[in-house]
């Protein structure tokens, strides 16, 4: 939901008498004020989100991976609204480099991504990586959607409903090989053989297509010659021994992918029919170990809206954590963990573009709902100055999660819905897309 819509529908006028469902004319005229102003206007708080960047990126992946395998198919990772850059445009963009191939969590998602292609009149594949009630076997059908197999019972009740509504569903088969998630268990030479038997009487399914199949490694995100590259070589042998036993007993899978962002860049040999590739499209690391050469895609951005002088001895936010010890220059800025930036973030850097050039200022005392402070002493900052939080750099993005104690992925989805999001385009000659927000 919008700002605009939000008051719409929570300011009422408390005189019952005056009609239209509780709303005054003064109510309405605060209204048709507010909602008269740009997104941007109405807080100074947003995400510049560079399509051109996305653009650069995948080309320089999709290079990568065809220079290991020509044949391989990327499949772009777009869940969580493109892990917070906006999925339309995204997909918009990654849809004119010749992306054809989608994954995404759920549904919802899914569908949103096939109204996208639609508009732009381009197909595209588009696969759930999770779970779809059964009941919705008809919409699946409706919008061209692979619906993943999680387990041979979940198969039995989609074949079911697909019967019901009188649809043949598109599908993969998720194997469990040691992610411990999702998908038909592979850990064991029992488990295989049981497995195998199970994808067999699926693939048999009269209103289930079997496509492809996939696994996930959960370790391929850690540093070579550990315990987890072991562990996603057996996951990795795991697999291909299903595939074997599978084509032993006359069922040749089309589709196959294992390889997710960090497997992508180290492992071209499980590259099978494709790769899913998800936070690297954004510029971003899967791991402390995996630091490729590509553009962040999105900045936070903000302005000082309020500056101050903060004596000896006085601190600052809640709980007093931050006590100056000479005389400092205080700027507040309209962000905090209702964005989604996290009150662990206290302590990182940020820049402030001056009239000087850009200026680093770290930020102090607790980070509140709604805005945090920075030390700007010596800056020559003044009130509406750009501040920027990340995305300037690559390492900028890596030093607010490492202080979190978490992952560049939170990091970007964690923005929230009123942070709005604008597009560039620094591929573009006019340099600007129309600009909008998601909610």
């Amino acid at each position: 939901m919008s700002c605009c819509a939000t008051i719409y529908n929570v300011i009422l006028c408390p005189q019952k008498e005056c009609g239209k469902d509780g709303w005054c004319v003064a109510t309405e005229q605060i209204y048709k004020l507010y909602s008269s102003l740009t997104e941007l206007e109405r807080r100074k708080t947003w995400a510049e989100v560079d399509l051109g960047a996305l653009r650069r990126n995948y080309c320089l992946l999709r290079d990568m991976v065809r220079a290991n395998d020509p044949s391989a198919r990327i499949l772009a990772v777009v869940k969580a609204e493109a892990y917070g850059h906006g999925a339309p445009e995204c997909v918009r963009a990654l849809l004119d480099e010749g992306c054809d191939f989608f994954a995404v969590s759920c549904i919802d998602e899914a569908v949103a991504v096939r109204v996208v292609c639609d508009g732009a009149h381009r197909p595209a594949d588009i696969l759930i990586l999770g779970y779809t009630q059964p009941s919705l076997a008809s919409q699946l059908a409706r919008f061209n959607i692979i619906q993943t197999l999680l387990s041979e019972d979940y198969a039995v009740r989609l074949d079911r409903a697909a019967d019901e509504a009188g649809v043949t569903l598109r599908t993969h088969v998720a194997l469990d090989t040691g992610m411990n998630r999702i998908g038909f268990a592979a850990h064991s030479a029992d488990e295989m053989r049981a497995t195998t038997s199970a994808i067999l009487r699926v693939s048999s399914f009269r209103n289930l297509s079997v496509e492809g199949m996939f696994t996930h490694f959960a370790r391929a995100d850690e540093a070579p010659g550990s315990e987890g590259e072991a562990k996603t070589d057996l996951q990795a042998e795991r697999y291909r021994t299903v595939c074997r036993m599978l084509e032993e007993h006359g069922l040749r899978i089309s589709f196959h992918h294992a390889c997710n962002s960090a497997a992508a860049m180290r492992r071209p040999n499980d590259y099978f029919n494709g790769v899913r590739i998800g936070i690297l499209l954004f510029g971003a690391r899967p791991s402390d170990h995996i630091a490729p050469p590509l553009t962040p895609v999105l900045k936070l951005k903000t302005v000082i809206s309020h500056l101050h002088k903060l004596l000896p001895g006085e601190s600052v936010s809640y709980g007093g954590d931050y006590v100056a010890d000479s005389e400092r220059l205080i700027a507040t800025v309209p962000i905090g963990y209702a964005d989604g930036f996290l009150r662990a973030y206290s302590g990182a850097f940020v820049s402030v573009q001056t009239a000087d050039g850009p200026r680093t200022a770290p930020i102090i005392g607790r980070i509140c709902m709604d805005q945090c402070m920075l030390d700007v002493t010596g800056t020559g900052a003044q009130s509406g100055d750009v501040v920027t939080f990340f995305g300037n750099d690559p390492k900028e993005l890596y030093a607010y999660a490492d202080r979190a104690a978490t992952i560049d992925y939170e990091c970007l989805c964690l923005i929230s819905s009123r942070v709005t999001r604008i597009y560039i385009d620094s591929t573009d000659p006019n340099n600007q897309v129309p600009e909008r927000s998601f909610s």
